[in-house]
């Protein structure tokens, strides 16, 4: 492997990790960002929340258009319905259809076996060594 900076190497590896994901995702016809946003709307539901477009932007911080055309998209693939709110009807809800939450939690294994790639590389002391300086790199982001 070619010499890097810390943060070439960071930018590497998610990369690849992305490539792997979007691959295990792609038998479904979806990519990472999708499955994310799905995930999203699920958590959000469970609590008893709503979820709408601009929800979605602001966890994924991709444009409008985007975020408009993966939600079609999804509703196109049968995963989420858009329900108009009884409100306003320009907000549209987000809900998972039976088959959006299948692959939710079908997601679980698929980042089980992700994990996997990772833990396969590296002894028990590296992950808990990684694990802990993940942490602490990402609380510090965070701070700033």
């Amino acid at each position: 492997m070619e010499k890097k900076r810390l943060f070439g190497r960071m930018c590497c590896l998610h990369a690849l990790l992305v490539r792997k994901i979007d691959s295990l995702l792609s038998e479904y016809g979806l990519n990472g960002m999708q499955m994310h946003t799905m995930i999203f709307v699920k958590i959000k539901n469970m609590r008893g929340e709503k979820v709408c477009q601009r929800d979605v932007e602001r966890e994924t911080g991709l444009r409008p258009s985007s975020v408009s055309s993966m939600l079609s998209n999804l509703e196109r693939s049968s995963f989420i319905v858009r329900t108009p709110s009884e409100e306003d009807a320009r907000t549209k809800y987000i809900t998972l259809t039976p088959e959006g939450d299948e692959l939710c939690e079908k997601n679980k294994e698929l980042m089980n076996n992700a994990d996997l790639i990772i833990e396969d590389a590296l002894t028990e002391e590296e992950r808990a060594n990684l694990s802990e300086l993940l942490f602490k790199i990402i609380a510090h982001i965070k701070k700033q």
